[in-house]
C-alpha cells in the first residue's frame, strides 16, 4: 500500500510539472504573439516634421501655398480661378522636391490648367521628336488663311 501511495505521489508531481510546464509555454506564446502584432502596427515610416507651412486663400480666388518637411522636401503652387468655355476652373502652377529611395534628389515643376497637367524634370521621360514631314505639313498648314466656313471643318 505504501508503494501504491509513493507512486501516486511521484505520478501528481510529474503531471502537476507537465501542467506547469504547458502553461508556462502558453504564456510565452501570447507574449510572442503581442510582441510580433505590436511591431507590425508600428508605422512603417518615421514622422517628419512640417518646419515651414504658408497657406493663402484670397477673396478673388487666387491662393498660394507652400511647405518644408525636415528632410527636406518642399513644394509651392499658386493659382487661380479661371473660366473657359463658360466653365469655372484652377489654373495653377508650381513644383516640389523631395529625396528618392535611390538618394536622388528629384525636382518638378509643372503647369495644371484647361491644357491639363504638364510636369518638367530632368529625371522625366520625354517624347520624341515630331518626324520632319509632319513638321513641314502643320508648318503649311499654319500659313493658311483661315476657311470662310470658320474654325473646324464640316463632314
Amino acid at each position: 500500500m505504501m508503494k501504491l501511495v509513493v507512486l501516486l505521489a511521484v505520478f501528481s508531481v510529474i503531471v502537476g510539472a507537465q501542467k506547469q510546464h504547458q502553461q508556462q509555454q502558453h504564456q510565452q506564446h501570447q507574449q510572442q504573439q503581442q510582441q510580433h502584432h505590436q511591431q507590425q502596427s508600428l508605422p512603417r515610416y518615421k514622422e517628419i516634421p512640417i518646419v515651414n507651412l504658408e497657406n493663402v486663400l484670397e477673396v478673388d480666388g487666387k491662393f498660394r501655398y507652400s511647405y518644408e518637411g525636415g528632410d527636406g522636401t518642399r513644394a509651392a503652387q499658386d493659382g487661380q480661378q479661371i473660366v473657359v468655355n463658360n466653365q469655372v476652373g484652377t489654373a495653377s502652377q508650381g513644383q516640389y522636391t523631395y529625396q528618392g529611395d535611390d538618394g536622388k534628389t528629384y525636382s518638378i515643376s509643372y503647369i495644371a490648367d484647361e491644357n491639363g497637367y504638364r510636369p518638367v524634370g530632368d529625371h522625366l521621360p520625354t517624347p520624341p521628336p515630331v518626324p520632319a514631314p509632319i513638321a513641314r505639313a502643320l508648318a503649311h498648314l499654319a500659313t493658311l488663311p483661315p476657311s470662310k466656313d470658320g474654325p473646324g471643318r464640316k463632314f
